[in-house]
């Protein structure tokens, strides 16, 4: 006699499914559980079979509350309680019923897929912001040519920032930490507001209220992020109070603790810097250029700069750092070269100059 192994595994299926619906909603009685117990115990399979339904089922759970799931999820119950009212033994009796009840959980699987994506991309362009209302409550803001990756879990919330710089509000849920990865770092939060920044050679988290614990990755796994506090060291999440940032650099074990820039005009349009690299204050303005660029050259990419600007603006910007440093400008029509000044040759002759750009 030969099987059909296709009609044994949709009767498996069927039976695992409605075993599912029938735990999950916690009517299984003594009986019934005796009953579970011996058609788990014919067959090994049958375990697997229900572990992996149940995961799908569960995976429905964290969307029961969407419309779209709730009338198939009374559809599938319904199915369940009226085979149910003509005795436990249904799934051999009837197996409609389980074949209906699988198609519903097929197709409430199908309707959670494209209710939650497992992450979503949000970006900006150069010179775009954009204000992004979370399915928890939360609000990220991304500043100008930025992008954020955002996955939820029924027990944790995933996010990554890739590149640029993003304000996080955090709706308050201790059970659910909202974690946010930077590079090798990553700032953890339950209900709180702050910012985090990807620059070339930096992560920057500057925390406006509540309080935040920021970890860095080490080779087994994570390691508590410690800041420089005076001549000591503490925990990040001790030394970063609001009104405050850390600056985390690549290669360095220890973050270096001081007051916020109060650079929060980036969300209504302007850029405010107060004692900034000037390598750090082009790589911003930058992300609102739509034309121009900057490139800062390595001999005065450490020069200070304070000052508000308009977002955009990189001709004013850069006059304003040539009129005030010596730094000099050279416009290539696509791009802006901040440098040193040139460099007179003592030995060039009177009626000439040897000159050559310092890089």
């Amino acid at each position: 006699m030969t099987l059909d192994w296709k009609r044994e595994r949709s009767t498996l299926d069927d039976d695992a499914v409605l075993w599912c619906l029938r735990l999950n909603e916690g009517l299984a009685n003594e009986r019934e559980q005796e009953d579970l117990r011996a058609w788990l115990a014919a067959d090994p399979a049958r375990r697997h079979r229900l572990d992996a339904i149940t995961a799908l089922w569960d995976g429905i759970e964290d969307d029961a509350h969407a419309p779209e799931m709730l009338s198939l999820r009374h559809a599938a119950l319904t199915a369940m309680e009226q085979a149910g009212r003509r005795g436990w033994t249904w799934p051999r009796r009837m197996p409609w019923v389980g074949i209906a009840v699988a198609a519903m959980l097929v197709l409430a699987i199908n309707v959670v897929f494209l209710l939650r994506d497992p992450m979503t991309y949000y970006t900006t362009g150069i010179g775009e912001r954009r204000v992004v209302a979370l399915a928890d409550g939360s609000t990220l803001s991304l500043d100008a040519d930025s992008a954020v990756s955002v996955r939820f879990h029924r027990n944790r919330r995933d996010l990554t920032l890739d590149r640029g710089r993003a304000a996080f509000r955090v709706a308050k849920d201790p059970l659910r930490p909202f974690a946010v990865t930077s590079g090798t770092h990553v700032v953890v939060a339950t209900g709180t507001e702050f910012t985090v920044e990807k620059l070339a050679n930096e992560v920057r988290v500057a925390l406006v209220e509540g309080r935040v614990a920021i970890l860095r990755t080490v080779p087994h796994g994570h390691a508590v992020q410690l800041a420089h506090v005076g001549k000591t060291t503490e925990p990040a999440e001790q030394a970063l109070t609001p009104g405050h940032e850390l600056i985390l650099t690549n290669g360095r074990a220890l973050g270096a603790l001081r007051a916020s820039a109060a650079d929060v005009g980036w969300e209504a349009g302007q850029l405010f810097f107060a004692n900034e690299p000037l390598g750090v204050a082009a790589e911003r303005v930058n992300r609102y250029s739509v034309g121009k660029r900057i490139d800062v050259a390595s001999d005065v990419t450490g020069i200070r700069v304070s000052g508000v600007f308009n977002a955009g603006d990189v001709d004013a910007f850069a006059r304003a750092v040539a009129t005030v440093f010596p730094v000099r400008v050279r416009n290539d029509g696509e791009r802006l070269l901040l440098s040193a000044p040139r460099k007179i040759d003592a030995n060039a002759g009177q009626n000439g100059t040897n000159s050559r750009k310092v890089n």
